[in-house]
């Protein structure tokens, strides 16, 4: 009998373990151990959670983002267009597109901007990421999985959000993700393609990216530095991609 009652002991001790809340993490705690043991958010959902897994810290993205840019509204949107710097510079047709910009930002632009691109991305890296477990990394994996994944490294984000807001609130209405690439070095990093890809290598998307692959790997059983690796050479390979494209316009700032 000394067996089976042994046996018996540890299943119940199996049994209570997984049911403490040590294990079983809330929907808070996951999100708040994304930024210091991102292994142990996963490792509670390992099926891809529900609804509240994906949305949840999307929905907690947007509004960090959106009360940066509403507090920031007054500075880079400004009720009087003149005080744009280089105002002067601009055709008449350039000032229209300006004004007409500056207008929908103020109106809904500050919110909308955040609300689209989220789930976008969200969306689209989603995808992506159940491409990779599919063919790279010969796992079956679910969408739902994969954009839960998505969906929790994205909260690194929020601190970003938080250290912009005091500097465009002092009066630096060019405060951007741009001040956490290496293109904060560079004069004009838009003017190069190597500026530009420099101005693309964020260390908070690095952050991302690494919360990315060590969701991969628990979700797939998949060793974490194969899967870091992974996700680490396709953002540096896709912000050399973007780097090659034409440089864009810069919008127009307020004079300081």
């Amino acid at each position: 009998n000394f067996p089976i009652h042994v046996t018996r002991r540890v299943h119940l001790l199996t049994e209570t373990r997984a049911l403490t809340p040590d294990t079983q993490l809330g929907l808070l705690e996951r999100m708040l151990r994304v930024f210091h043991a991102p292994r142990r958010t996963f490792e509670s959902i390992t099926d891809g959670g529900g609804f509240p897994d994906w949305a949840a810290p999307v929905a907690l993205v947007i509004l960090f983002w959106a009360a940066h840019n509403l507090a920031a509204l007054p500075i880079v949107a400004p009720d009087t267009p003149s005080s744009i710097q280089g105002w002067e510079q601009l055709t008449e047709e350039q000032r229209q597109v300006a004004t007409q910009g500056l207008e929908v930002w103020r109106s809904h632009g500050w919110f909308t901007m955040p609300l689209v691109e989220s789930f976008s991305y969200l969306a689209f890296v989603g995808l992506v990421l159940l491409g990779i477990a599919r063919w790279v990394l010969r796992s079956p994996l679910t969408l739902r999985q994969t954009l839960t994944v998505k969906a929790y490294a994205s909260l690194v984000a929020i601190p970003q959000w938080i250290l912009l807001t005091p500097l465009v609130r002092a009066g630096d209405a060019t405060a951007s993700p741009l001040k956490f690439t290496l293109g904060v070095f560079l004069a004009d990093p838009s003017a190069s393609q190597v500026g530009r890809f420099l101005g693309s290598l964020n260390v908070f998307d690095l952050w991302q990216a690494v919360v990315i692959g060590i969701g991969l790997s628990v979700m797939s059983g998949q060793p974490s530095k194969r899967t870091v690796t992974i996700i680490i050479v396709l953002w540096v390979a896709w912000a050399a991609i973007g780097a090659l494209a034409p440089a864009p316009m810069p919008p127009p700032t307020p004079a300081p």
